[in-house]
Formats: C-alpha cells, structure tokens, sequence
C-alpha cells in the first residue's frame, strides 16, 4: 500500500488530544482529511483544544485509567481506523534507590495501565486496515538519571508492540519515541530552570534544539500514512540517543 497523502473520511481517535503532542497530531489528522475525536479528562481543555483546531473535532471526557468507563467508551463507538495515544501520565523521578517502590507502581498506574486499557479496548474495534500508534520516550532506550520508573514505563509499552504487531495484523502497530520535547507537561517547572534545562539539552543534541510536539506528530502521521511499516519503534529525538 503506498503512502496515503490523504485520510479523508476515516475514523481516527487521539487518546490525550486536548495539548502537546496529542493536540498536534489530531491537528495533523484533521488537515489529512480524517474524522478527528479527542479524549480527555477534562471538559475545559478539550473545549480550548477544540478552538485551536478551528471546531473541526469531536470531543470525548474520559479517563482510561477507569476500565469500566473506558470499556463502555470504546463500545459505544463505530469501528475505528485510527487510534493514537498520547498520554503523559505521572512519574515518580530520583535516584534509584530513593523513590520508594510505590512510586514505581504510582508511575504505571499513571501511564502504563491507561494506555494498556485504551489499547485493549481500541483494539477490538478496529478496522481490518486500522492502525495503533503510540507515544513512548526516550528513557526506554536511553540512560536517564534519576528517571528509572519511566524508563521502565515506556519499556514495557514498547515491549509490547512486535507482538501486537503480529498478533492484530493486518492491522499496524508502532510506537513514536519522542525526546525532550516543549510541551505544556514541563510548565509546572520555574521558567528558569525549564530554559536552563532545554538550553541544556539543545547543546548536546545533534539537531541543536529540542522536539516540539508538530515534530513528534509528524513521525505518528508517518506510522499511520505508510502502510508498509509495523511493529517498528521510531525514534524522535533530534539525534540525542546517538550522543
């Protein structure tokens, strides 16, 4: 199948489409021609998200850390063609030995299991042709102090995508592996050290600068468009895995 340079009328869901990264690949989808829903948690941000993408989306309130509430979600839809999650998630970060075990399981429960819901459920629903793209990070693949939990986090979604790739196929399976990206989720930091952090960063990678979340949509648009790639993860980093 070659590159489809257009989605006009196929059904794509963007789990955690409200900003970031989600909100820049339902933006991406919707300019292919596709039948945008986002999902969130929140009634407020999803009503901003749908002014920035000019109300060319439907919207959806749920939490896929609820699997009951998920569950009945993903029965109530048609079949669908796309399903991309995008979901930051919390994470326990220090030395190895300080964050306490309950941390780590904090950090799965706030990442890994709500996309293990959202795929399992999604999943069941998809067209013949449908694709599953989803947003890890770079501490699966690189050596990130302090960041151990999260890097086990998205090491464990990415150790589940050559199997699902088979195991649904024809349907397609990938995984996008951004690095740091500017996204809203590192606001919470003080803007000095945020700068300081990103200045940091850009100096040692290979693209000097950091990912922004268009970057990081392009390559999820590449796993859907390209019907010839599957069970791949796809680094998107600027380069900073190579240094």
């Amino acid at each position: 199948m070659p590159l489809a340079t257009s989605l006009t009328g196929q059904a794509a869901l963007v789990v955690g489409g409200s900003s970031g990264i989600g909100l820049a690949a339902a933006q991406l989808l919707v300019n292919r021609g596709a039948i945008v829903t986002i999902v969130g948690r929140t009634e407020e941000r999803l009503e901003k998200a749908k002014g920035a993408l000019g109300g060319a989306v439907s919207t959806a309130v749920m939490d896929c850390a609820d699997e009951a509430a998920a569950a009945a979600f993903f029965e109530g839809l048609p079949a669908l063609d796309h399903l991309v999650i995008s979901l930051a998630g919390g994470a326990s970060l220090g030395p190895f030995t300080e964050v306490p075990v309950q941390g780590v399981r904090d950090t799965f429960d706030g990442k890994f299991w709500p996309y293990l819901i959202a795929m399992h459920h999604g999943a069941k629903i998809l067209s013949e042709q449908g694709t599953i793209t989803i947003v890890t990070g770079a501490s699966a693949i690189a050596a990130v102090p302090q960041a151990s939990c999260l890097g086990a986090v998205n090491g464990a979604l990415e150790g589940m995508v050559k199997t699902l790739s088979v195991e649904l196929a024809p349907r397609r399976v990938n995984a996008v592996s951004p690095g740091l990206t500017d996204t809203e989720a590192w606001s919470r930091i003080p803007d000095d050290i945020r700068e300081g952090m990103y200045a940091q960063s850009a100096a040692s990678t290979p693209a000097g600068r950091i990912g922004q979340p268009e970057d990081v949509a392009e390559a999820v648009l590449a796993c859907i468009q390209n019907g010839f790639l599957t069970g791949i993860l796809l680094p998107c980093d600027g380069g900073k895995r190579l240094v």
